[in-house]
């Protein structure tokens, strides 16, 4: 019984290894699991096939019986699809809860990590320093584990605030993290807006009274954070806070990211967000797509580091 389930339990040991996708590439088949899917299913077919073979031979025989073996055969695949039933119900009824390093890794993965974001805006940042146009209060929205704009260089007076909603309140000489949905910069009458507002103004000695509507920020960074949020609402209500001439940099791939974490209001397009930024009276300086093949140039889906300023003459206006 169990030379004759040999076959079935290697194939189903084989399916299962193969199915489970990694982590960080959940919609890649790849050429070694297409492999292992075909030998699975070799594997599962063979006991189906010796069986239909035998049958034939009997029946082309005029032989009304099969031989013991073959029933062994026969059931031993029968009781390695029934096991194979109670382990996957057990496995998707008992499914073990995840363990994560931090609440960024829970709810956006380990795709967006600091090697990424240097290779993409390290150029960028140090230019915009050399420049002198990056100011000295930073806001990084969507920050994560890794804030993107720790890439930058310290500078004297140069203050950092980090908002994510799956961020911690802490406070250190120069920098400031905000726990706080960032849809939320448009809601002034929630408690956890008014927590964080006042967080901030002692964060930069300020009275909350008198500063809640002064533009402060020289600049804002969005990373990786307009496919998951109604970008509309979240980079106008943020610009709000801009200074006249601060910048807005970008860096994001409409279609890159955790689809089942996607707003439906989220950016679906480049070209939706350049009308939206003349919009809201936000000039686009430069444009960059460090991930665009040679030679192509399509440009609305592809991954863009944008640097916009906001306009000296006009405000910008947050949408009803």
């Amino acid at each position: 019984m169990l030379l004759s389930s040999a076959p079935s339990v290697t194939g189903m040991l084989t399916l299962r290894l193969a199915s489970r996708a990694h982590p960080t590439h959940r919609q890649e088949f790849g050429f070694i699991r297409g492999i292992a899917f075909a030998v699975a299913g070799l594997l599962l077919m063979l006991p189906i096939a010796i069986w239909g073979a035998s049958l034939y031979g009997h029946s082309s025989k005029g032989q009304a019986h099969v031989s013991p073996a073959e029933v062994f055969l026969l059931a031993g695949y029968l009781d390695v699809m029934f096991f194979w039933f109670i382990w996957s119900l057990n496995s998707f009824i008992f499914r073990p809860t995840p363990s994560y390093n931090n609440p960024w890794e829970e709810n956006w993965g380990a795709a967006y990590g600091p090697e990424l974001k240097k290779y993409l805006v390290d150029a960028v940042f140090k230019r915009l320093d050399q420049e002198g146009k990056l100011g000295n209060l930073i806001v990084d929205i969507g920050s994560g584990a890794s804030p993107v704009s720790q890439l930058l260089p310290s500078a004297p007076d140069r203050k950092f605030i980090f908002v994510d909603v799956a961020g911690t309140d802490s406070v250190s000489m120069d920098t400031q993290h905000i726990r706080l949905d960032a849809e939320h910069i448009t809601q002034p009458g929630l408690l956890s807006y008014k927590k964080a507002l006042i967080r901030v103004c002692r964060f930069l000695n300020t009275d909350p009274r008198a500063s809640a509507l002064q533009e402060r920020a020289t600049a804002l960074v969005f990373s990786d954070i307009l496919n998951y949020v109604n970008y509309r609402t979240v980079v106008s209500g943020f610009a709000s806070f801009l200074k006249s001439g601060g910048r807005i940099i970008i860096v994001n791939h409409p279609t890159r990211g955790i689809r089942a974490r996607f707003s439906e209001k989220g950016l679906k397009k480049n070209d939706d967000f350049y009308l939206f930024l003349e919009e809201q009276n936000l000039e686009i300086e430069s444009k960059d797509f460090p991930c665009r093949p040679a030679g192509e140039r399509e440009e609305s889906e592809e991954m863009i580091v944008l640097v916009a300023r906001k306009n000296d003459r006009l405000s910008v206006r947050c949408p009803g």
